[in-house]
């Protein structure tokens, strides 16, 4: 007997479909595409280097699994802080923002105007101006991956309706318990669309910094593996960032389950 709780109702057979069809779609969905794959080499008689078939590169993951998660753990590291960096800098900038109409038009046209520059462009800089190894490729995974948590976290910590800030404040409540009990809650929802944005953004900043300057990760295994023309091994490569992508992804979308359970976005979502 439960204290305190009642115990949840147990599924129902439409629930367990619609679950089983969550499953399912998808499998079914990746099931033809490969089949369409395989077929597509063998009809055409495409050669190794330009597109393997999947066999091809399933043997050559289960082959070279070593060298690809030892590749696709130096990727997640850059991934991981550079999204850290963004989520810690991008709720910081959206605050000042919000709290300092003069912050906001000092600082936004900066920041819109960083998203015009070329990544790969700039790219070369940050190895120029920060050597070799892990700070430059995060700093370009940053750059990249900051923008929709600040835009994101902006549009929401505006949302609240000046009734309720009029309340809090005349209850006594100063600017940061605004921030913590009203401001904060009402963005969520907004804030974690642009983690959902920004972490897949980040994987695509790691890469582009791996192939300007990385002597390690998915970014540099592609660059070498391409130059030598080993197709196999090039797809092994992008099927792994893309498991890593939808995995960095999934843990974002879990993560805001945790911590707004009670929004419509996610009640829907089930």
């Amino acid at each position: 007997m439960l204290s305190g709780a009642q115990a949840l109702p147990a599924p129902t057979e439409a629930e367990w479909r619609r679950r089983l069809g969550n499953i399912l779609l998808p499998l079914g969905l990746m099931a033809a595409v490969i089949f369409a794959w395989w077929a597509g080499v063998k009809f055409f008689g495409i050669p190794d280097y330009l597109l393997p078939s999947p066999g091809a590169v399933a043997e050559r993951f289960v082959k070279d699994h070593d060298l690809l998660f030892r590749h696709a753990w130096a990727t997640l590291s850059v991934i991981l802080l550079g999204f850290a960096v963004s989520v810690v800098v991008g709720l910081g900038l959206a605050l000042l923002v919000v709290l300092n109409p003069l912050a906001e038009r000092m600082l936004m046209p900066l920041v819109v105007g960083s998203q015009t520059i070329p990544k790969v462009a700039i790219a070369p800089l940050f190895v120029v101006w920060l050597g070799f190894g892990l700070a430059p490729k995060v700093a370009v995974t940053f750059l990249i991956a900051f923008f929709p948590v600040v835009i994101s976290a902006v549009t929401g910590l505006k949302s609240v309706e000046n009734d309720m800030l009029d309340l809090v404040r005349a209850m006594g409540a100063r600017t940061w318990k605004q921030v913590w009990k009203v401001r904060l809650p009402t963005a969520l929802p907004q804030i974690f669309s642009g983690f959902r944005i920004a972490i897949t953004s980040a994987v695509v900043g790691a890469i582009v910094a791996e192939f300007v300057g990385s002597d390690s990760g998915l970014g540099y295994l592609l660059l070498t593996s391409t130059a030598t023309l080993d197709g196999s091994l090039v797809w092994s490569a992008l099927l792994m960032l893309v498991a890593i992508g939808i995995a960095l992804f999934v843990a974002v979308v879990r993560l805001e389950k945790l911590v707004i359970p009670w929004h419509v976005s996610v009640r829907n979502a089930g």
